[in-house]
């Protein structure tokens, strides 16, 4: 089994590498998703965060919580502890002022780590 998955992904690198269709494939449906990353974004993360420079309506929360861009320049920050994050309900008796669950199913998920990880420079 281990040496069947090992040539998957093996056949998935060597893929990207030699089929430039596979490639621009998988980078339009990235692109597509920082894109929606970025709209869900600015709907339902805007209300406490600066999630995008671009967005119409500065957070109701006071102070706002951390921006986006603050967020991902930490070096700790990976595309597994974003989702974890963000699958994970943070506001509970012990933590009254914690972040709510977004609530997000998981391809709204996918789409808002895309963008969160464009940010980083």
């Amino acid at each position: 089994m281990r040496i069947a998955s090992l040539f998957f992904v093996s056949s998935l690198t060597v893929g990207a590498v030699f089929c430039p269709a596979l490639h621009s494939a998988w980078a339009q449906d990235n692109a597509a998703d920082v894109s929606a990353g970025h709209s869900l974004a600015t709907k339902v993360c805007a209300v406490c965060h600066v999630a995008a420079p671009d967005q119409r309506t500065q957070p109701m929360l006071q102070p706002p919580a951390v921006p986006f861009a603050t967020i991902m320049q930490r070096p700790d920050v990976t595309a597994d502890s974003l989702r974890t994050f963000m699958a994970t309900t943070h506001r509970g008796l012990d933590k009254p002022n914690g972040m709510p669950d977004p609530d997000l199913a998981d391809y709204q998920v996918k789409q808002v780590v895309a963008y969160l990880l464009s940010l980083r420079k």
